[in-house]
């Protein structure tokens, strides 16, 4: 008897030191697949990893998590895959032919909450955006295929990741997403409700090859195959000019079209949101600049550098740009309120002219009734979305991290000494012709 019990409690123990970070018992099915869409709707939001407890009063299991892009699109999978007892299953991107999964035994002395707190960050040190086109696939541009849950890609020029947490009735997504982390990064993500840049999406290679665009989640039983094999596989995104290719996709998602009005502030909206976000991006790396006064190297660079992020800021400026020319063109304006037509013109004091001449003529701008998003900077100093955009288009701003506050918020022009003597990587600067 003593030695059948001593069998059982090895018995016990083998199996525990084998635990899964959790064990599946039911499998993905469009069911399933919908209960995730409208799981990453509600619950799927940029404090997903900051709020400290959830609205029910319980702790928030998931707080703390830094995410970077790619991390926030394989987060997203995997919580409702742990929160359902799914399998989580994609391409090792270390090892040709493997896959990584939730059935990993590595932290078998962990409660089941820290083993996926462990799994997570093992993600993070493991995938990239250059993992996901192994585990994700194009699709068709519909409401069926483009839905919460889905994913868009750049190529790997540009190494970026959003996720699809909605389609509006407009058309428009509504996407969550993060930039690149540092240690001092805070734990919230970003949203935005507008189209990123199709030009700086699929820049460098417009086409399959190139795995950008949307896409969506592969099957396990797609994993390591060719793309076009996997079962939804579309190439509908590529054959559309890019230069009509938000009319095009937009139009297609719509249920209803938004006013010129509602357009407008969205547009002004995200703009806004990339100007103050960009805030807090800089002062992590000017506060890695007053600890280390020597020249960085590339990956330090990269973390505190914002040449996508001053791109993607400037792309909305242009949009908001082209939507004011062709309201302008259309109608007159004359769908859009007095107050918006305001902010409007001390944006873009110069509308019906070029970019480059509309900059060329613009002085400082200083804040007043009609500024739009005054925000603090620097302490102390407080620019509205007119003055920045006159400083991001005269090229004052600077995405380098060597340069100190005063160059990368343009208040002279760069670059610093510092920023002459080291090596730099991906500099970006506005391009004005991109009308």
């Amino acid at each position: 008897m003593f030695r059948n019990l001593i069998l059982l409690i090895s018995l016990f123990l083998g199996v525990s030191a084998q635990a899964a970070v959790w064990t599946d018992v039911n499998q993905w099915s469009p069911a399933y697949e919908a209960r995730f869409a409208e799981w990453v709707r509600t619950e799927w939001r940029v404090d997903f990893f900051s709020r400290k407890s959830l609205p029910n009063g319980q702790s928030n299991p998931y707080y703390g998590m830094r995410v970077d892009c790619a991390d926030a699109v394989y987060s997203m999978r995997i919580v409702f895959a742990y929160e359902n007892r799914l399998p989580f299953v994609i391409q090792d991107p270390t090892a040709s032919g493997k896959t990584l999964s939730n059935k990993m035994s590595r932290w078998d002395s962990q409660s089941e909450i820290n083993r996926l707190r462990q799994f997570l960050w093992f993600m993070y040190e493991t995938v990239s955006t250059r993992s996901l086109p192994n585990d994700t696939y194009p699709v068709a541009i519909s409401r069926d295929t483009i839905r919460s849950g889905a994913l868009i890609l750049t190529t790997k020029k540009n190494h970026h990741s959003w996720t699809v947490k909605e389609i509006l009735p407009i058309g428009v997504p509504h996407l969550v997403y993060n930039s690149v982390v540092g240690s001092a990064s805070g734990y919230g993500m970003q949203e935005r409700q507008s189209w990123p840049n199709p030009d700086w999406v699929f820049e460098g290679e417009f086409s399959v090859s190139g795995s950008a665009g949307f896409r969506y989640w592969r099957p396990e039983s797609s994993l390591n195959r060719p793309v076009w094999e996997v079962p939804g596989y579309s190439d509908e995104q590529y054959r559309i000019p890019l230069n009509k290719w938000v009319r095009y996709v937009q139009n297609r998602l719509a249920l209803r079209q938004e006013t010129d009005n509602q357009m407008i502030s969205r547009l002004m909206k995200t703009t806004c949101e990339g100007f103050t976000g960009r805030v807090t991006s800089v002062n992590e790396g000017l506060a890695y600049l007053k600890k280390n006064s020597r020249c960085m190297d590339y990956a330090t660079y990269d973390t505190y550098s914002t040449p996508n992020r001053d791109r993607r800021i400037f792309d909305d400026f242009m949009a908001l740009r082209r939507a004011y020319r062709e309201v302008l063109h259309i109608n007159g304006g004359n769908q859009l309120s007095g107050d918006i037509l305001n902010q409007l013109n001390k944006i873009f004091p110069a509308i019906t002219q070029s970019a480059a001449t509309e900059t060329s003529k613009m002085g400082p701008s200083a804040s007043n009734a009609y500024s739009v998003c005054v925000t603090e900077y620097l302490p102390g100093k407080r620019i509205d979305l007119a003055e920045f955009k006159r400083r991001m288009f005269l090229g004052l701003i600077s995405n380098n991290p060597h340069d100190d506050s005063a160059y990368r918020w343009g208040e002279v022009r760069g670059p610093s000494q510092r920023a002459r003597t080291c090596q730099s990587w991906d500099p970006w600067s506005p391009d004005l012709t991109q009308e």
